[in-house]
């Protein structure tokens, strides 16, 4: 039996503080898994059980069938790049990339063709005989990538490894790693809370809560079929905004109340929450910032329209994004500029109500997609 394997696996820390509670998870060679979720939700934690790096407090962990939940971390055959990772300064590329098969007493004709192998992959023949001090970012991520990969893992591991890097720079090294590993189809557990990153090099991803598994699927189902509110805000970008408003019923169609603005719903969704029962009911609403469109010189109130004031401009993900607030709600969404009033002027957004998620505000869960 291929793959990873962890059933029931639990960690209790000292003073009884849970960070992982019956966790289950199967994975099959050839996955990315994405684990998302904010700090604290038990992400690292799970990795570095997997690694060895903490023990498992009960329940067990196989890996390409063999029974690993007491293994030696040098037993596991996982290689790991965490976001601390360095090379060793006093070394060469090369010297990196070849330290643990020396240590391992590989043969040299093996070091050898590991090299060139690796070395091809990730295009570091130019940069082999440089010390670390003279890589750029990008040519340090590759060197780190390709000392864990020369080892030839069943499973890598990497815990937020290109979050302090420009986003740029961070989307090139995306193309790189994907690159590389659509050559090696090796299992990879990526722990991320950019989403840029998770929708570009997952094939799977979970998103975790207080140790939890809330949602297990496709990192493209998340975004559309989300389970909750919960998991709907922390996948996808751009981010999912929240609003509440109230369902009415006018002239034999669907929409949602706002307290400044109303938005008719598609014919499917509005039958759908009729037969759910939610007519005149409150209910929470998800857009996402691409659903929204700054107009310009309409009349506050249209049909299809929320009012806002301005907060300012920011930049997500190399993309201008403006920050407005309606109500106690905040929000952002696309915009090239700043509107013309500034910070703490009027502005009407336009909603796209194909693109609008329905949720229970009791139990977070999913209404209508």
């Amino acid at each position: 039996m291929s793959g990873l394997v962890l059933k029931n696996v639990n960690k209790i820390y000292p003073g009884g503080q849970q960070a992982i509670k019956d966790f289950n998870l199967e994975m099959k060679d050839g996955e990315i898994l994405i684990l998302s979720g904010p700090d604290g939700c038990g992400k690292s934690t799970l990795l570095r059980m997997i690694a060895g790096l903490e023990e498992i407090t009960s329940g067990s962990l196989f890996i390409n069938g063999v029974d690993m939940t007491n293994a030696d971390p040098r037993e596991r055959n996982v290689a790991m790049i965490f976001r601390n990772s360095v090379l060793y300064p006093h070394m060469t590329v090369q010297e990196n990339l070849t330290f643990a098969l020396r240590m391992a007493k590989l043969s040299q004709a093996e070091i050898d063709k590991r090299t060139e192998e690796i070395a091809g992959f990730l295009n570091l023949g130019r940069i082999l005989e440089k010390m670390p001090s003279e890589l750029s970012p990008l040519e340090v991520y590759q060197a780190l990538l390709g000392r864990a990969l020369i080892r030839k893992p069943s499973i890598l591991l990497m815990d937020s490894t290109i979050a302090d890097l420009v986003e740029c720079v961070q989307e090139e090294i995306r193309e790189k790693f994907l690159a590389v590993y659509q050559k090696m189809n090796i299992m990879v557990i990526y722990v991320t809370e950019n989403q840029r990153s998770a929708m570009a090099v997952g094939t799977r991803m979970i998103v975790m809560s207080d140790g939890e598994i809330c949602q297990d699927d496709t990192p493209a189902n998340l975004v559309k079929h989300p389970a909750t509110s919960y998991v709907a805000g922390v996948v996808g970008y751009p981010p999912m905004n929240f609003f509440v408003a109230n369902v009415y019923e006018e002239d034999g169609h669907v929409g949602l109340s706002f307290k400044k603005g109303k938005v008719l719903l598609p014919e499917e969704k509005g039958k759908a929450l009729l037969e759910k029962g939610w007519l005149k009911k409150e209910v929470l609403t998800g857009v996402r910032a691409d659903a929204l469109t700054v107009l310009e010189g309409k009349k506050k109130g249209a049909e299809g329209t929320l009012t806002c004031k301005v907060q300012g401009m920011e930049e997500l993900y190399c993309r201008p994004m403006l920050r407005f607030s309606m109500d106690e709600s905040a929000g952002i969404c696309l915009a090239d500029e700043m509107p013309a009033g500034g910070e703490g002027s009027t502005v009407i957004l336009a909603v796209d109500p194909e693109k609008i998620q329905i949720f229970n505000r009791e139990t977070e869960k999913t209404i209508v997609y």
